[in-house]
């Protein structure tokens, strides 16, 4: 089947969102998948406090769900560790911004002190919506 001209050029002005600015209740969050610098960053807040992570504070990886963009939220050797992950999808947008629902993962690691029975490892998934731009 045959492209028509309308359709071509629009296809010609899709590209990758490379910005993801979403919310959940009182918290927000804002993924730039690359800044000027060429880094990653991440801007998180809760509703209480901002935390912004920057380059190899960024830990991204590629699955079948999507990238997986995780920072360490509260840093810990010996007690608990919270991290928040984001199931960052690939979003197609042509000029303006397309609506996206991405569920973000909070997630707590147990410290080594005390070790007891039990999970190691609890989630607690939440699912914030918002935009999903290109930037130039």
């Amino acid at each position: 089947m045959a492209t028509s001209a309308k359709e071509a050029a629009a296809l010609a002005t899709l590209g990758a969102a490379n910005f993801f600015e979403v919310s959940h209740a009182k918290s927000t969050l804002s993924y730039e998948v690359s800044n000027s610098a060429g880094q990653p960053v991440l801007t998180y807040n809760d509703g209480k406090q901002t935390k912004t992570f920057t380059g190899n504070e960024v830990s991204r990886e590629n699955t079948a769900l999507g990238t997986l963009v995780t920072v360490i939220l509260k840093p810990s050797i010996d007690s608990s560790r919270q991290l928040l992950t984001l199931v960052q999808p690939e979003v197609l947008v042509n000029g303006g911004p397309e609506k996206v629902s991405l569920p973000v993962i909070f997630h707590t690691t147990a410290g080594v002190i005390p070790l007891k029975p039990g999970p190691r490892q609890t989630y607690d998934v939440q699912i914030f919506k918002g935009i999903a731009v290109l930037k130039p």
